[in-house]
């Protein structure tokens, strides 16, 4: 009995000496948690896309914290908040222009090389002797980006090319980047003007591929009062930073590729109403 009674009590005194020792060596070895980052995570939209570069909203959250990402990383979020981060940081937040994703290709008129078969994925036609379409520079047409948007704000349309819904979209630039051929670009919305083709091929040869094809004339860069438009390796380029969208180069284009987006802005909204 004694010898039981001896036993019991030693093992509540080891049970006594670890559980202080494991109190000692919680307190001493805690990873301190900056309560920063609980209140950033509070204002993030959650949606976790990545498209911040960081592992989710909370790994934003923490690199804001740590100096690592800028108050207004969230591409989702935007502005609003942005601005939000800025204040539990103590930071003062200038507001930034609103930005969307834009198609650049019409690709109208454009035939098949041939028939493909394969997967329902842009990327693997694409690596398909090129992909299955006349234009090597031009839209595929199979709704990658659209599967890719976590916003539904993307949607094809009739022509079997993608549609931007502006009012969902977050400029998070998901579609740009799953597209193999690069032609969906992030711009500032205030930016009305767009070259909508990608190709490089010289006039003659694009003219004959689709309707609405660069053909490197150059007009756009003579009547240009800013400057903001050159023709490099066969397509007109914009310079955003100089571009004030007044549209002097549309009207001088003959093979109408250069577009006014305030245009298309509006015959997308007026086929999501009907």
């Amino acid at each position: 009995m004694g010898l039981l009674l001896g036993a019991a009590i030693t093992l509540v005194i080891l049970g006594m000496v670890f559980g202080i020792g494991l109190a000692i060596a919680s307190d001493k070895f805690a990873v301190k948690v900056d309560p920063r980052i609980d209140s950033i995570n509070e204002v993030l939209p959650g949606a976790n896309c990545g498209a911040c570069g960081q592992p989710g909203c909370s790994g934003f959250a923490q690199a804001v914290v740590e100096g690592k990402a800028p108050v207004a990383g969230c591409t989702v979020g935007q502005a609003d908040v942005a601005r939000l981060v800025a204040n539990v940081m103590g930071v003062k937040f200038e507001n930034r222009e609103r930005v969307i994703s834009v198609v650049m290709c019409h690709a109208r008129g454009v035939k098949d090389k041939f028939v493909y078969h394969g997967i329902k994925d842009c990327r693997a036609a694409n690596i398909v002797a090129g992909g299955f379409l006349g234009c090597d520079y031009g839209c595929l047409g199979l709704g990658t980006c659209v599967e890719a948007c976590k916003f539904e704000a993307m949607y094809m349309g009739e022509d079997n090319l993608p549609k931007v819904i502006e009012e969902r979209c977050t400029g998070c630039g998901r579609c740009a980047a799953v597209c193999p051929r690069k032609i969906i670009s992030i711009l500032p919305e205030s930016k009305m003007v767009h070259v909508r083709c990608k190709s490089l091929d010289k006039g003659a040869v694009a003219k004959k591929i689709c309707q609405d094809s660069c053909i490197a004339c150059k007009q756009c860069e003579k009547i240009c009062p800013y400057d903001a438009i050159h023709v490099q390796n066969n397509l007109a380029v914009i310079d955003y930073n100089k571009c004030t969208s007044c549209g002097k180069c549309i009207e001088v284009c003959p093979n109408h590729t250069i577009i006014n987006f305030a245009r298309e802005r509006s015959l997308t909204r007026h086929i999501l109403t009907i």
